[in-house]
């Protein structure tokens, strides 16, 4: 028998024995057993559609819910989830996103304002992903109010909402070695955007605003930027640290050029000195540096600018040379640098290069009579052992 017809005969046994269970599993077995898939179906059908109704339900109530969210974490959970169960829940859900879109929003730039700039970018980059998301799940109910609004918002939380902040980072920055994270990262998100000099630009701009010659803060913001990490602002700022490093006419303060003697910048600080044209910025810098440092190639790096101070080089040039006249190296070093001749005069370069021949010549006395020496203690330990030998024979 078909389906149909063990129904029919189902009913007709259980009109006819007033619906004995019993007598009617007698006689059309089959009968019970095709009802009992459409009870079984009906009752799947019901708990499907209660448990739809319920997460409907949840999920509406959710809406509600990310407007009490108590943290960014909570928020955010609560819109990932909202915005993968859009397209299953139907259009009641959709109009309660519709309803409540700007408090949703507004909830979201309340959560994020305490956050440093490095935080937001992530966060506004999260939740710009999770309303394309939603723009996208809600087409399906052809509510073009609700898909248009979070298409436009998922961009303008970027281009406008996130411009803000970062122009409110920069202008309000220091630019000092806790800042380099964070201008990173803004590097980083401005580079993944198609407009990326009108985000670079005017932090540049302000970076730029900021003192390379006298700024200790922002040399040491330089140093640690790197070209993969920072690109733009790397350059940017290595260049114009460069640029006042080797003009030959700017001033660098004593603090910063100090600072790179003391931390791996000494040849830096030696080419700058060694240029300098401006002679009352030269004559500044020597009253903290020149012969302060117990540094001998700062000092020649004074020696070696061309542009006229009131300084007495020559004494001291000849102090150090009759200081250390037994350290040859040390003379060799002197003597053969830029302008030491012009400084001291050939009278006293001439009786420098007197001495450093006879420590020379008495250096390699010295070795000589060494090296014979050594020779005959080696063949002195060879008679004794031959000694040794003969007599135990």
């Amino acid at each position: 028998m078909s389906f149909l017809e063990n129904l029919k005969e189902f009913f007709s046994v259980a009109k006819e024995t007033n619906f004995d269970l019993a007598q009617i599993y007698t006689q059309t077995p089959d009968g019970v057993y095709s009802v009992g898939l459409i009870l079984v179906a009906i009752l799947l059908i019901v708990v499907f559609l209660i448990r739809r109704s319920m997460k409907i339900s949840s999920t509406v109530k959710l809406v509600s819910k990310i407007q009490n969210a108590k943290s960014f974490d909570e928020y955010n959970s609560g819109l990932t989830k909202l915005a993968a169960e859009l397209p299953k829940r139907g259009k009641k859900v959709a109009d309660s996103i519709n309803v409540q879109k700007n408090d949703i929003l507004n909830k979201e730039l309340e959560l994020l304002k305490d956050f440093n700039i490095k935080e937001k970018i992530e966060k506004y980059q999260q939740i710009s992903s999770q309303y394309a998301l939603i723009a996208s799940n809600s087409k399906k109910y052809r509510m073009d109010d609700l898909t248009s609004y979070y298409e436009e918002t998922s961009k303008t939380l970027l281009s406008q909402n996130l411009a803000i902040e970062i122009e409110k980072y920069y202008t309000n920055s220091y630019f000092t070695l806790d800042d380099v994270e964070f201008v990173n990262s803004i590097v980083t998100f401005a580079n993944s955007q198609e407009n990326t000099d009108e985000i670079l630009n005017p932090m540049i701009k302000e970076i730029n605003s900021y003192s390379y010659a006298f700024n200790l803060d922002l040399f040491k913001f330089t140093k640690a930027l790197s070209k993969d990490e920072s690109n733009q602002v790397y350059t940017n700022c290595t260049e114009k640290l460069n640029d006042v490093l080797t003009s030959k006419e700017d001033k660098v303060s004593d603090v910063v050029l100090s600072y790179m003697l003391d931390n791996g910048y000494e040849e830096d600080v030696y080419v700058y000195v060694s240029g300098l044209e401006n002679a009352i910025y030269l004559k500044d810098i020597s009253n903290n540096l020149f012969a302060k440092k117990d540094n001998i190639d700062l000092d020649l790096a004074f020696v070696a600018n061309e542009t006229k101070i009131d300084l007495d080089y020559a004494f001291h040039i000849d102090s150090l040379i009759t200081d250390n006249w037994r350290d040859l190296g040390y003379i060799k070093h002197i003597i053969a640098s830029p302008r030491v001749l012009e400084t001291i005069g050939h009278i006293s370069y001439r009786n420098v290069l007197e001495r450093i021949e006879r420590l020379e010549t008495e250096e390699e006395n010295n070795k000589a009579i060494a090296e014979a020496l050594e020779t005959a203690r080696r063949a002195e330990s060879i008679a004794n052992e031959a000694k040794a030998i003969a007599r135990q024979k």
